[in-house]
């Protein structure tokens, strides 16, 4: 019996093979067909059926595709909400080696991530390459990781850890520095999540200046409480005491699940600086479902967007995207952690109670293709850019390619979408 395959159902694939669950695009098979279909013989197959002999990982694949179904169709899968990230790779029939060579990784590297949550560094959207591996949705490889006993061990211990640095420094008096560089609690922490000492302690600075402010106004709320010679003041005050401490101590137990998310999502600075500038477009001008910023004018490492943050689409043969609700959600969450860690990164505007975006007269601006109703969008920093080459070559029309069919021709005041011609000077404002 092949390790990790004891999930494996005998009645599931038997019910496949004689059709118990009728499609449209399926029959049933006799043994010998399916045998045939795989390379097996009639008695492995019936081996299989009886639950005498259980198939490897290839073999499992091999009965998928002949019986036109997912692999873990053929699994027991009453317990599937338990599943760690190896059991669906398993499921998937799938062994450490096939995912290791389809992704390009060392086998170290790999069973790490497996067998701990880590995200290789240099590998900012690894968890999207093994949900594409697998051919599974990330949010099932993401609860996976989260089931695995070492991630849960992790932030356990993390807690602690989390909590003996938010003692020893947050009630300190003075300006706020954060962790000392050779804490040892920050240094296993840091070990713990594969990442630099002081990558790990600007991140926890802003963690912990974060609560820092909630016990600051608790304390300032307790004083009121206790020295106030007004009955009513000091009872609202003692009563916003309490609620500031709850904040504090709710706070302080999210952090080791955000160091978790973080880490398993966090990007480079570019890419970081792209998803920025596309929340920007949303706090800005996307007033409706039909907004859309074009990809070719983002930079060179627009190609590198995480998938699940970016929604992608094409008008004609223009390439254009923009951020789904979780790669916005990632930057409200992160703002301020990319903030820390990458201080001369344009910040993202945020709307006020309007809708409209905050500390900035230049907005972004939109145009049409003919023919299509969807908006196109040029960023903040294209429009800076472009704005600048026109003024400082002091010209009146700069273009840019939008793709084969298209050119954009920006002035001062408009922009104008225009068919392409065969050859054509590349001038890029971004």
């Amino acid at each position: 019996m092949t390790r990790g395959m004891t999930d494996f159902s005998p009645h599931e694939l038997q019910a496949h093979r004689l059709n118990l669950y009728p499609r449209p695009d399926r029959s049933s098979m006799t043994a010998e067909a399916l045998a045939r279909a795989v390379g097996a013989t009639k008695a492995q197959i019936l081996a299989y059926e009886k639950g005498h002999r259980v198939p490897d990982p290839p073999r499992i694949r091999a009965l998928a595709k002949a019986l036109k179904i997912q692999p873990w169709m053929l699994m027991n899968r009453d317990a599937s909400d338990t599943w760690t990230l190896a059991d669906w790779r398993r499921a998937m029939g799938l062994r450490a080696q096939d995912v290791v060579t389809l992704l390009a990784i060392s086998p170290k590297n790999y069973r790490r991530f497996e067998n701990t949550g880590i995200v290789p560094s240099r590998r900012p959207q690894f968890v999207d390459e093994v949900a594409a591996a697998l051919n599974m949705p990330r949010q099932v490889i993401e609860s996976a990781i989260d089931r695995t006993p070492a991630v849960k061990d992790r932030q356990a211990r993390a807690y602690e850890l989390v909590v003996a640095m938010a003692e020893k420094y947050v009630p300190r008096r003075g300006p706020w520095k954060g962790p000392a560089s050779d804490d040892k609690n920050l240094h296993e922490l840091a070990e713990a999540y594969g990442r630099p000492v002081q990558r790990l302690r600007r991140v926890l600075t802003y963690e912990l200046g974060e609560i820092r402010q909630s016990q600051v106004r608790a304390l300032r709320e307790r004083v009121v409480a206790d020295y106030d010679t007004d009955r009513d003041r000091q009872a609202n005050a003692s009563d916003a005491f309490a609620r500031w401490n709850d904040i504090f101590e709710r706070d302080l137990a999210q952090i080791p699940q955000r160091l978790e998310r973080f880490h398993r999502t966090a990007q480079p600075s570019d890419i970081w600086q792209i998803l920025v500038d596309l929340y920007s477009v949303d706090a800005t001008v996307r007033a409706d479902a039909g907004t859309w910023a074009v990809a070719a004018l983002l930079g060179k490492h627009a190609h590198a967007l995480p998938p699940h943050m970016i929604e992608h689409h094409t008008v004609d043969d223009i390439d254009v995207c923009r951020l789904t609700a979780r790669g916005a959600n990632h930057v409200n969450s992160f703002a301020g952690l990319y903030a820390a860690l990458y201080p001369t990164v344009r910040k993202p505007l945020r709307p006020n109670a309007r809708g409209n975006a905050r500390s900035r007269s230049l907005t972004p601006e939109t145009f049409t293709v003919p023919g299509h109703p969807e908006r196109l969008v040029l960023t903040l920093p294209v429009i800076e850019t472009a704005r600048s080459a026109l003024t400082g070559a002091k010209r009146s029309l700069l273009q840019a390619r939008l793709s084969t069919s298209y050119t954009l021709t920006m002035s001062a005041t408009a922009l104008t979408v225009s068919p392409a011609e065969a050859e054509e000077p590349s001038s890029n404002p971004s």
